[in-house]
């Protein structure tokens, strides 16, 4: 067993978290560190190893790991996630009032490291509607973080306690934002994540969920926070991001992945997007 320390991580000082996107996540022998870890389950299974016992876990699940917490992952079937790495400074703060939740206390409370290390990591699971509505949090962040336009720090921040308080909820009661009945939602939104890259007609999505267009507009921003078409565009640009960090493929080839025939125009939505081109990102990523 051994730790893992947070220095290599804050790049940007002023910023509290780290995002590290693992698609196909290795496996990890069981490590802590001192830093706090949330990790959101994107699809795939795999053992989650603790000091008190292992178990599965998969897509919708959510991992809030304490500095000082040991854990790791084994049995990996193509299992992508997003680790969010949060400064622990930054949770200790009462600025924000949170501490006055038990459940917030639960899942983010910092505790002394022998404390940490006879209690396990939090594991719950999301739903269907409450796992689009966690990836839409981080998506915005992310987005805000790459455009780095004015007030960004804190419009991250922002997205960031919206999580953190989204989860404190579903924590405390799991059918918090959810909408069990409601499978038309979750036809609509599934079916523009699959189908991201294809050209997808309204009245495909009003065939597939049943719903008036009007409805499908109201639910797809009360669940991801904007128009099915802005969502899609939304979806196209982070897969191209995955692509050109992940892969080698031309800038030609990632716009036809990601549903766009002409890559001029591609890259010059990814600019209005990320403030950069393919291109210039690709080459910003590889320099770090």
């Amino acid at each position: 067993m051994y730790q893992l320390f947070a220095q290599k991580y804050w790049e940007e000082r002023t910023i509290p978290f780290h995002f590290e996107f693992r698609n196909n996540q290795a496996p990890f022998p069981i490590h802590s560190h001192d830093f706090h870890e949330l990790v959101y389950i994107y699809s795939g299974t795999a053992v989650h190893l603790t000091k008190y016992g292992n178990y599965e876990i998969k897509g919708g699940d959510v991992l809030s790991i304490k500095p000082g917490q040991y854990h790791g992952f084994k049995k990996i079937d193509n299992l992508v996630l997003m680790n969010i790495l949060i400064r622990p400074s930054f949770l200790t703060q009462d600025i924000f009032h949170l501490n006055l939740i038990p459940a917030y206390n639960t899942l983010f409370e910092q505790i002394t490291a022998k404390k940490a290390e006879k209690t396990p990591p939090v594991h719950f699971s999301l739903s269907k509607t409450q796992s689009f509505e966690v990836r839409a949090l981080i998506e915005s962040m992310q987005q805000e973080i790459r455009g780095q336009y004015s007030g960004y720090i804190t419009q991250a921040i922002t997205f960031f306690l919206q999580l953190v308080v989204l989860l404190v909820r579903i924590y405390e009661n799991k059918y918090y934002s959810d909408c069990p009945s409601d499978n038309a939602s979750i036809r609509l939104i599934d079916y523009i994540e699959k189908n991201f890259h294809k050209n997808i007609d309204s009245s495909e999505l009003i065939e597939i969920s049943g719903m008036s267009a009007s409805s499908i507009l109201r639910t797809c921003k009360r669940i991801t926070g904007y128009s099915p078409a802005a969502y899609q565009k939304r979806l196209r640009m982070f897969s191209a991001i995955n692509e050109l960090v992940q892969s080698n493929k031309s800038i030609t080839q990632i716009a036809l992945d990601v549903g766009y025939n002409d890559s001029n125009y591609f890259s010059r939505l990814f600019k209005d997007f990320i403030n950069l081109t393919p291109s210039e990102y690709r080459l910003q990523f590889r320099e770090k």
